[in-house]
């Protein structure tokens, strides 16, 4: 282990400058939800009322933790090493993390909350609505392949169990501008299983795609 000397601040000279972009990223990194696939953590459960169009309903909001990075969204390259562009920025995929970099990805990624609310059971509700509701909750542990019934309270039970989530890029118009606007979302099938016991799930490496 090399010995370590304490240093004057006057003496420590490694300024930087500080451009338009990195003031962007620097207030983007810590609350910017990631496009990718996560083993989490439920933070928290809450209940709350959902007012839609057609019907008002109670929901579910979750709290996921971000604990290991299974993919992430990068920078694609092509069979000679160029990045490959679309209408003038780089194209991104989401991929597998290689091994060699899962430290650094996690160190950026990990402890960061990403968010989602599913709607509990409503008679207005349509058959889509409910079988994501039950799809989530089967991939969070809430019930049994043998289940008859779920309470809405149940969901409360959720906190401090892990899953995998998937993000991606939901995109819409303003409606009262016209413009278009995006952000990324939990999937709606973007869960699965995931460990109780903390173990990390292996994935295949795909070699095509490294560069963030």
């Amino acid at each position: 282990m090399a010995d370590t000397q304490e240093i004057n601040w006057d003496e420590i000279n490694v300024d930087e400058t500080i451009t338009k972009a990195d003031q962007k990223m620097s207030e983007d990194i810590s609350t910017e939800t990631p496009v990718g696939k996560f083993i989490c953590t439920i933070e928290a459960c809450t209940a709350r009322e959902n007012a839609m169009e057609a019907y008002t309903c109670y929901a579910a909001n979750i709290k996921f933790r971000i604990d290991h990075v299974l993919e992430i969204e990068q920078k694609v390259k092509d069979d000679k090493g160029a990045f490959v562009m679309r209408n003038g920025e780089a194209l991104r995929k989401k991929i597998t993390v290689e091994k060699d970099k899962q430290v650094v990805i996690n160190a950026l990624f990990a402890g960061r909350f990403v968010f989602d609310s599913v709607n509990l059971a409503n008679p207005k509700e349509k058959d889509s609505m409910k079988n994501r509701r039950l799809f989530v909750a089967k991939k969070i542990g809430l019930i049994s392949p043998k289940a008859v019934t779920i309470k809405g309270s149940d969901w409360a039970g959720s906190v401090g169990r892990r899953v995998i989530i998937s993000t991606e890029w939901n995109s819409w118009k303003d409606k009262t501008t016209g413009d278009t606007r995006k952000n990324v979302r939990v999937g709606w099938s973007g869960y699965d299983f995931a460990p109780q016991d903390g173990t990390v799930v292996e994935t295949a490496l795909d070699d095509d795609f490294s560069d963030i």
